[in-house]
């Protein structure tokens, strides 16, 4: 029966990351929300700037032309207006003119110029020109008390800063004064542009601005998943392989191919993993000739191949086949060892479930110790019952081989089912390394072992199948003890004091 290969990797945890957990993902989050950020304000720090420039833009318009008309119209301003009338004709020219100059400029609104009345902050018109044909009547006075810096403009050429209302709505208006000759204000010249305009100008930058940044946040869509990829690809197999060695799949690989610093991490993950299964197969052959807790332990400590070993107190059970000589007589040499690897196959099932390590096969012949070289308390216990469910387990293998006609071989030249005789005895014994630098082996040395063997021996002659000396009963627990029957003090080879077994 063959022996479940052991992996060392028992409980595997297999982990699953959900998307926001991945590295990847957080990274290119964090790269993405970064760079978003920077080129979200530099688009709102981009849409003010120009929408200021574009505000300039038009300030300045409003200046110059209000200069120029109010410098090209000044002396026939001047002459029209010694006695505060303006005839028709003139009042014509001068529409004409700023009709003209309106045409020429799509941003401006109206054209208009002002001379003061008799009430302060109230003007009358000399003329109107507007684009809608909205104009102001020439002589219709208009309230400029309540319109932003206009009366101060009477003073030198003033922009407004800011939007105001009046009858005709939301503008943004210039003004600049008509200077006569003697260097007199005598007439105010406004232009306006309406905010319908310049909130298209508005939508126009704040377009450009959304376009800037859309494009640029497309282009970071397409380096940030660009990046992802390159991040998540050798992540993606690094995690894969980790979770198929934690599997137990000893021989899974990253096989990350690249000059950068993953290609390094993959290197050396796949030296580990290969050191890891390379190890597993050490432990695995060293499993298989030695005890797995022995190999475990040589494993774990560099110092468990050092020669020398301690005393400890430990139960010995020893166990050789009853008509073993008899049935291999009759068998060849492939049926023999087919025999013998089903009937330590098993034995050796059985001695794992109850922590027994095996320290010897020869042959037939089982040793093997309980408490050594891992802590087994009572281990008096364990070994007998190891003993009782040993002999179980050969009997139903006898069911088996009667079964399936293994056994037809031997049964048929007089030869009875295989039977086991096992001796168990508890002592004091050195337990450790024995050998030389050059090989060593884990052994126990001590009377205890020899005890074992001289019990094991009295099966014989007492016709019993498990013999348990005194000093293993004495250790059992009440109901375990009880189920022995004694068989006597039997001097034993090499040993001055006689040996009392119990029958199991």
């Amino acid at each position: 029966m063959e022996r479940e290969k052991p992996t060392g990797l028992t409980n595997p945890i297999v982990e699953r990351l959900r998307l926001w957990q991945r590295f990847h993902v957080r990274l290119t989050m964090v790269y993405a929300v970064t760079v978003l950020v920077a080129i979200g304000t530099m688009g709102v720090l981009y849409y003010r700037q120009s929408l200021a420039t574009e505000m300039e833009v038009l300030q300045n318009k409003l200046n110059a032309n209000t200069l120029a008309i109010a410098e090209i119209l000044a002396p026939l301003l001047e002459s029209e207006l010694q006695d505060q009338q303006v005839d028709a004709s003139t009042t014509a020219r001068l529409q004409s003119h700023l009709a003209a100059i309106g045409k020429a400029d799509r941003d401006i609104a109206s054209f208009y110029i002002f001379v003061p009345t008799e009430t302060p902050g109230v003007l009358r018109f000399v003329v109107d020109w507007t684009r809608d044909d909205s104009a102001a009547q020439p002589g219709e006075r208009y309230d400029a008390r309540n319109s932003g810096k206009m009366l101060e403009a009477f003073a030198g050429p003033l922009v407004e800063d800011h939007l105001y209302e009046d009858q005709w709505g939301w503008s943004l208006s210039g003004y600049a004064p008509v200077v006569d000759s003697t260097g007199r204000t005598i007439a105010l010249v406004g232009a306006d542009i309406l905010a319908p305009r310049i909130d298209s100008i508005k939508r126009r930058v704040l377009w450009e601005s959304a376009s800037v940044f859309g494009l640029s946040a497309l282009i970071l869509m397409v380096i940030a998943a660009f990046v992802g990829a390159n991040v998540r690809r050798p992540l993606s197999a690094i995690i894969d392989a980790t979770n198929a060695i934690a599997s137990g799949n000893l021989r899974a690989r990253s096989q990350l191919l690249r000059s950068d610093e993953f290609g390094i991490i993959g290197r050396h993950f796949d030296a580990m993993a290969k050191g890891l299964e390379e190890r597993e197969m050490i432990r695995d052959a060293l499993g298989r000739y030695i005890s797995p807790d022995v190999a475990a332990r040589v494993l774990a400590d560099p110092e468990g191949l050092e020669l020398g070993g301690e005393e400890r107190e430990v139960t010995i059970l020893f166990s050789d086949l009853r008509g073993y000589s008899t049935i291999s007589e009759r068998l060849n040499p492939t049926q023999v060892v087919r025999l013998m690897n089903l009937y330590l196959g098993a034995m050796q099932e059985v001695l794992d479930a109850h922590q027994g390590v095996v320290i010897e096969i020869l042959g037939d012949a089982i040793l093997a110790v309980f408490n050594a070289p891992n802590r087994l308390p009572e281990h008096p216990t364990h070994a007998v019952q190891c003993a009782v469910a040993m002999r179980d387990r050969l009997h139903a293998l006898n069911r088996e081989w009667d079964e399936s006609g293994e056994s037809k071989v031997w049964k048929e030249s007089g030869a009875k089912d295989l039977g086991a005789r096992i001796g168990i005895h508890t002592g004091s014994v050195v337990a450790g390394n024995l050998g030389s630098t050059t090989r060593i082996k884990y052994a126990v040395i001590g009377d205890a072992v020899n005890v074992a063997a001289r019990a094991e021996a009295l099966n014989k002659s007492l016709d019993t199948e498990i013999l348990v000396t005194a000093d293993t009963v004495a250790r059992l627990p009440e109901p375990l003890a009880a189920l022995g029957t004694e068989r006597g003090a039997h001097p034993v080879k090499g040993r001055q004091q006689a040996v009392t077994v119990y029958a199991f």
